[in-house]
């Protein structure tokens, strides 16, 4: 009895065929609605299907490959004849949207749906509890992703947890570090500086101003001299170290 169960689970789980006007599909969680058809690709694939059309969605391999645990099962979800499938999903007025990961977030202002989803290499560093991005909303515009801000009739976010976000009375100026650095860093990369000059304002890593002029480093470990002539010039060496799963999951997104 026991393997009799065995081979109906596997039957119900494992990778099926359908055929919808002369053209076979293979996959899993497969639909069709009599003119089309679509499977998704992995066993955590999801697929879901209207009167206009069928689509399926399956978490980035990269996210698999990182194991976190168990992924959470995505959705889907329809508005008309809009479909879309994934995390968080939202809809409004027609408009349907989803995250492509599991801490991503869909957020619904002005009209319209907005989604962002924590780069590859947080979930690399942070495993499952990868801070969860925001939304900031200002006079029509929105933007979402970290440290949010706003200025002069713009909004802007950082990408990643390891960014940041200021102004000074002028548009929002956003620095992340890239994700050689966050690989080799880990969860002690240091948090970047923004610094003004003349109004401008320039962020990164070990700033340096030199009369009306400012200049930052990419890496924690760059460096800005100030005693040439002109601006600050900056050495960056190369980024070296980082588990090979996290340089993989960077490289895959």
């Amino acid at each position: 009895m026991l393997w009799l169960a065995l081979v109906s689970v596997l039957a119900q789980t494992g990778p099926k065929c359908v055929t919808t006007g002369g053209t076979r599909t293979c996959g899993y969680e497969c639909v069709e609605n009599g003119s089309t058809a679509a499977c998704a690709q992995t066993p955590q694939g999801v697929c879901t299907k209207n009167v206009s059309g069928v689509t399926c969605f399956d978490p980035p391999l990269w996210l698999s490959a990182l194991n976190l645990g168990g992924l959470p099962k995505p959705t889907c979800v329809t508005d008309g004849g809009n479909l879309a499938c994934g995390y968080d999903c939202k809809r409004e007025g027609g408009r349907v949207a989803c995250a492509q990961t599991p801490k991503g977030l869909c957020t619904i202002a002005y009209g319209k749906v907005t989604c962002v989803d924590p780069p590859a290499v947080a979930y690399a560093v942070f495993g499952a509890d990868v801070p969860a991005p925001s939304c900031k909303q200002q006079d029509g515009l929105i933007a979402c992703g970290y440290q949010c801000s706003s200025g002069n009739g713009q909004v802007q976010c950082a990408k990643s947890p390891f960014g940041v976000c200021a102004e000074n009375g002028t548009a929002p100026t956003c620095f992340d570090p890239s994700s050689a650095v966050i690989c080799a860093k880990g969860k002690a990369t240091p948090k970047p500086q923004c610094v003004t000059a003349s109004g401008r304002v320039v962020c990164g890593y070990n700033c340096k101003v030199a009369g009306a002029e400012v200049a930052c480093a990419q890496t924690p470990d760059g460096t800005c001299d100030t005693n040439g002539p002109g601006k600050p010039t900056c050495f960056d060496p190369p980024v070296r170290g980082g588990s090979a799963a996290c340089l993989e999951a960077a490289a895959g997104r």
